[in-house]
């Protein structure tokens, strides 16, 4: 599985932390392309922007949930009108970007608290729940409420 690092910043322009990385129009579509978690490793320009530091490959999940941090985008706008089970996210008095299952707005709401996903999960642990730390860091990116940040 792919997921992509950082935020979109301008045309071609994507931050990670404190750097802004400026990338080609076909590196940027293959950044932007794995905001929907194809995995898909035939991607142009993957091995590059993986060792930019814009690209992370997950092999490891507990090396990955140790390595990076999910920062929520926008606001929550809690439980959807038509799906009360579900939580909405995105900008007041506009539709929801996203609409997700609870583990998933648990993921985006508090998961930036701790200093990584690994952290997160061992909160989530003791509480007595099982995370479902891929799929939730999909749904996220994959909508664009969230961004990965590498751990610092």
């Amino acid at each position: 599985m792919i997921f992509p690092v950082g935020h979109g910043a301008g045309a071609n322009v994507v931050r990670v932390g404190r750097r802004a990385e400026h990338l080609s129009d076909a590196e940027f579509e293959t950044w932007d392309l794995a905001h929907q978690a194809t995995g898909d490793e035939a991607l142009p320009h993957v091995d590059e922007l993986v060792r930019r530091g814009l690209l992370v490959r997950v092999d490891d999940v507990t090396a990955f949930a140790q390595q990076y941090r999910l920062l929520p985008l926008f606001i929550g706008l809690g439980n959807h009108p038509d799906e009360p089970d579900r939580f909405a996210i995105g900008v007041q008095g506009l539709a929801p970007l996203a609409v997700v299952d609870e583990r998933t707005y648990e993921l985006w709401q508090w998961g930036w608290v701790a200093p990584s996903l690994w952290a997160h999960c061992e909160v989530q642990a003791t509480l007595g729940e099982q995370p479902q730390l891929l799929e939730g860091v999909s749904t996220l990116l994959a909508q664009y409420v969230a961004v990965l940040e590498p751990v610092s």
